[in-house]
């Protein structure tokens, strides 16, 4: 028999709103269904009279009182459990029944989880204090040691079971609230890290900003008042206006990067690459590349410019031609820095790419005033076209060695 889905739901619903009726719910219907089961006494020595005379009327009224207490269990625990009590030693005097002793049961382990400390401290020297009469006193009238012993057990695992239980999955889950708040702290740590890091880092930057524009204001200021000193003349005069303009641009350009960098409000997103951190952003394709020259200093936007084009240049190398032997050179040609990637050898693979990545860096180095070539070219070496290098393939003889990739960056050296 299938239940309609709208039951299910309704039904998840109830539980999810009322879970101590579902569960009071089910504890006494196992009760229930154990008296109707027509199982006997569990302790006929408590019995104040004979439980076969008892109408089974009694017992399932004790436990449907058992069910209303249980409502009540997690709001008031203790006073739920006195309840219990009564009704468990009420139902003891009738010889006990299973169902009410998982109603006690429970009963025990919500106040051993819900009450509060100072509770549970006294509901622990109680469960003590009983366990110890229930091995005392039969001794003490002389029951002998055995039923002592026996009774202690019982009293043991009836009183002492279900509040070791809630102990442990209460200290469980205060450990877990622990570990979550302690991580919510790691985590609200972290981010107040990077937001100082953040304003170090835009402090740090707004005060190179000060310092280039004061440095290129005051030559300005140095250029056009030793020109104002002098007595007019054409050559000289334009000559200051020349270098005027040149520190204006040039003041100008590092404005106008430095304000692009503060004007970024995302701070999880990565510094723009630089060439002074040529080291890591070769570590970061993991592949093998030699290094030629040394990167000279450039503007700020062409330096990144530069910085983008070897990275993406790299990645394309790794990606596309996985082996190769890749080398980085930069040279000086005038007023121009040549940055040049080249591969080598390898092994040409079809990768799946957006196609965007030539016509990108391109458009980088044309943004601040330079060019780009990239494609394939002849090997550099007579072995290399020969196919002695490592990778290449010599199938079908030197037309069909793999040919080197080429790319050619000229940046200017000075913007304006």
């Amino acid at each position: 028999m299938e239940f309609p889905r709208g039951f299910v739901a309704r039904s998840k619903a109830v539980y999810a709103g009322h879970p101590e009726v579902y569960s009071a719910a089910a504890t006494v219907g196992v009760g229930a269904v154990l008296l109707a089961l027509d199982l006997p006494p569990i302790w006929t020595s408590t019995a104040l009279t004979d439980p076969a005379s008892i109408p089974d009327g009694w017992r399932y009224a004790i436990l449907a009182a058992g069910f209303v207490v249980m409502l009540g269990r997690r709001r008031h625990p203790m006073i739920a459990l006195t309840a219990g009590t009564t009704l468990f030693a009420a139902d003891l005097a009738i010889g006990g029944t299973l169902g009410m002793l998982f109603v006690f049961f429970d009963l025990i382990y919500s106040a051993a989880f819900w009450a509060s400390a100072r509770a549970r401290g006294i509901l622990f020297w109680l469960i003590v204090a009983a366990t110890l009469a229930s091995a005392v006193l039969p001794w003490a009238l002389g029951l002998g040691a055995q039923l002592a012993v026996l009774l202690a057990i019982q009293a043991f695992a009836v009183l002492a079971t279900p509040y070791w239980w809630a102990s442990a999955v209460r200290r469980g889950r205060e450990l877990a609230a622990s570990e979550a708040a302690r991580a919510d702290d790691a985590q609200r740590l972290a981010a107040v890290e990077r937001e100082r890091a953040v304003r170090a880092e835009r402090a740090r930057m707004a005060q190179d900003l000060h310092d280039v524009i004061a440095g290129n204001l005051a030559a300005i200021a140095i250029t056009s008042e030793a020109s104002l000193a002098r007595s007019a003349y054409a050559a000289r005069d334009r000559a200051a206006l020349v270098a005027v303009r040149e520190a204006s641009v040039a003041g100008l350009e590092q404005m106008r990067s430095m304000i692009v960098l503060l004007r970024t409000g995302d701070e999880g997103r990565s510094a723009p690459p630089r060439l002074a951190d040529l080291d890591e952003l070769v570590a970061a394709v993991e592949i093998e590349v030699s290094v030629v020259g040394a990167p000279p200093a450039l503007p700020t936007a062409v330096d990144q410019a530069a910085a983008r084009i070897v990275v993406e240049s790299l990645r394309n190398a790794a990606k596309h031609r996985p082996g190769a032997a890749v080398e980085l050179s930069f040279a000086v040609d005038g007023d121009d820095v040549v940055v040049q990637v080249r591969s080598s050898g390898g092994r040409a693979v079809r990768a799946v790419g957006t196609g965007h990545g030539v016509p990108m860096m391109r458009d980088r180095a044309e943004g601040v005033g330079g060019t780009l070539t990239a494609g394939p070219v002849p090997a550099v070496t007579p072995a290399e076209a020969t196919g002695a290098v490592p990778g290449a393939s010599t199938a079908g003889g030197p037309a069909s060695v793999l040919e080197d990739w080429l790319v050619t960056a000229r940046l200017p050296r000075r913007t304006g």
